[in-house]
């Protein structure tokens, strides 16, 4: 998000910024306390949870490298509607959302990317919820997959916990194990430990497309 700053707005950010190194299951902030700072995951996985009152956790997203996090309740200044916990060992950078939106003000680069970054938020969770209604735990599995490789084939590395993975796309932890071999069974991938070699993402993609959707032929 900083890239498209002005560099005088980007070293004045920089200057004010905590960097935070974290192993696996630190936690980062907690729920309904306020959004003071706005986290930049440089590496790692992060999982974002909520929690009723009365109940358990539920994790309702994992962030990767390159996002921002609480970025909209910060620059609403509004408390943190979820829990931030590493999933991995991670590199972190935090800003704080004061100086954010300060700059945010009057550097139109960073305003545009911090508005870009909620959009891809806001889009990624209609995605969980359209998951969650149209597709079954093999098809959520291989989307999953195949949104984690940009490339036709290649590697995905899984550094979160397998259990972790599950909840995010809304299952167990038997239910995406049995997804993941059934995929590898009909040839969609090769499982090595905590990487997956997908060899054709498109087949993966195929596979994920919601039962009974129809795709409209140009004319």
């Amino acid at each position: 998000m900083l890239a498209v700053a002005a560099p005088e707005t980007r070293a004045r950010l920089l200057a004010q910024a905590r960097p935070m190194v974290l192993p696996r299951g630190a936690a980062i902030f907690a729920q309904d306390v306020p959004a003071e700072y706005v986290h930049l995951l440089v590496q790692g996985s992060v999982g974002l949870s909520t929690i009723e009152e009365g109940g358990a956790a539920t994790l309702v997203e994992i962030l990767g490298p390159g996002d921002a996090f609480p970025l909209g309740a910060a620059m609403l200044r509004l408390p943190c509607p979820v829990s931030a916990a590493t999933l991995a060992p991670s590199r972190i950078v935090s800003i704080p959302g004061a100086a954010l939106r300060a700059e945010a003000v009057a550097d139109a680069g960073l305003m545009q990317a911090a508005i870009e970054q909620m959009s891809r938020q806001w889009r990624l969770l209609a995605d969980q919820v359209a998951d969650l209604k149209t597709r079954d735990a093999t098809q959520r599995t291989a989307r999953f997959l195949a949104r984690r490789l940009p490339r036709p084939h290649g590697p995905v590395e899984l550094p979160e916990p397998r259990a972790a993975i599950a909840a995010r796309l809304g299952m167990t932890p038997e239910s995406l194990s049995r997804a993941l071999h059934g995929l590898e069974a009909a040839g969609l991938l090769r499982l090595n430990g905590r990487r997956v070699d997908v060899p054709d993402r498109a087949a993966l993609l195929r596979l994920a497309m919601p039962r009974g959707e129809h795709r409209v032929r140009p004319a």
